[in-house]
């Protein structure tokens, strides 16, 4: 079995996402709740409402780049696919296309299916990390898009 996520996996999909968001929440709460305990130059009453865009933003990106991301390991022609509830196998003829980020921490390789799965038509994960990574297609996602291609040829 060849494990492809990374393993921060669980890390940004589970401890980032809980902290960043509990602490833009907090202090977007404060704001509103206690906006007279900030000390400062400029109004807080102005500016929570800066923070309550950050949040809202801050947590969609965060849900699209980190709390959807699955587990991914591949044995013989199948992925193993975990969201750590759930485990999925989907043989190697089951991807249609596989596609990347490019620009972007962490970087994030999505697998397309040609049918539905329980996890929905596409799943995204995170490659093990790269040394000076993002600014080209991970080699991860090309040597899968090869893969799905020519199932009969294991690297």
């Amino acid at each position: 079995m060849e494990d492809l996520s990374s393993k921060l996996t669980f890390f940004f999909k589970f401890v980032f996402p809980a902290f960043w968001i509990g602490m833009f929440v907090g202090i977007t709460l404060l704001m509103f709740l206690g906006p007279d305990s900030f000390e400062g130059d400029g109004d807080v009453r102005e500016v929570r409402w800066v923070f309550v865009g950050a949040t809202i933003a801050g947590t969609g990106f965060i849900y699209w780049s980190c709390m959807r991301v699955k587990r991914i390991s591949l044995v013989g022609h199948e992925f193993i696919i975990s969201n750590y509830r759930r485990t999925l196998r989907v043989p190697l003829r089951d991807v249609e296309r596989v596609s990347s980020s490019v620009l972007m921490q962490p970087e994030l390789i999505w697998l397309h299916f040609r049918r539905p799965t329980e996890f929905g038509t596409r799943v995204v994960f995170m490659p093990k990390q790269r040394a000076l990574g993002g600014f080209t297609r991970h080699p991860l996602a090309r040597r899968l898009s090869d893969l799905v291609v020519s199932p009969g040829v294991i690297a």
